[in-house]
């Protein structure tokens, strides 16, 4: 049996726009610091989970909206309303400058990983607006996958009872707010990597814990619960 390898990666931990596009969001400096320019608070839990698992981090600064690293190439989400009237051999830079350095590297690391003999678990930290569009969510912890890949579906149902028994007053689910199967980096990666060497799974925080005593109590459990899950965790 393989040994279980963690990487966790967080595709929107910053709002950071290089100098040279910076006048793209003169005028949007709101949007660029809301929910919408990156995942608030999710790059603190991924930095906590990363030292106390331990696992490697790998995190993406550059924001969302001039690139989005977490879409495939022919998304029509990897541009923003903002970049997307980018020339395009601008957009071919932008994308050779930022998208695919930290995609590829990531990529290249769950490689080694198996070429070593280890099975990747990929853990993508997310975090989600608490309302949208006038409804409240209700969930605290989505831990999203494939369902289809049944390994990833019964790591999520284990991994969700650890959870739930460490933060009994936490609403945990699996594949929401979002379908794990739906475009997106882990989902890319599947189609690169077997069944029997790669995990890809999302964790989804819900933002209205974000900078509170509650997000670390969370981002505490998250770490706890993972590595008394039946030795999920190797060295």
């Amino acid at each position: 049996m393989r040994k279980r390898k963690v990487i966790i990666t967080c595709e929107h931990g910053g709002n950071y726009i290089p100098r040279e596009f910076r006048y793209l969001f003169a005028k949007y400096e709101k949007e660029l610091n809301s929910h919408s320019g990156w995942d608030i608070g999710a790059l603190e839990v991924a930095k906590y989970m990363s030292r106390h698992i331990p696992a490697p981090l790998s995190y993406q600064r550059v924001s969302r909206l001039l690139v989005e690293s977490n879409r495939s190439l022919h998304h029509d989400e990897l541009f923003s309303q903002y970049s997307r009237e980018l020339e395009k051999p601008i957009k071919k830079y932008v994308l050779s400058k930022y998208y695919h350095p930290y995609r590829n590297a990531i990529e290249k690391n769950i490689s080694r990983c198996i070429n070593e003999g280890q099975e990747v678990l990929h853990l993508s930290v997310h975090s989600f607006t608490p309302v949208l569009n006038g409804v409240e969510r209700q969930v605290d912890i989505g831990l999203l996958c494939d369902e289809s890949r049944w390994n990833e579906m019964e790591f999520c149902q284990l991994w969700k009872r650890q959870i739930e028994q460490l933060l009994p007053d936490k609403l945990v689910m699996v594949n929401v707010p979002y379908n794990g199967a739906d475009d997106g980096f882990t989902t890319y990666l599947r189609k690169q990597f077997s069944t029997d060497q790669y995990l890809g799974i999302e964790i989804e925080l819900n933002q209205k814990y974000a900078g509170t005593e509650e997000m670390s109590i969370i981002r505490s459990g998250l770490a706890n619960s993972l590595i008394i899950s039946e030795d999920l965790v190797e060295d």
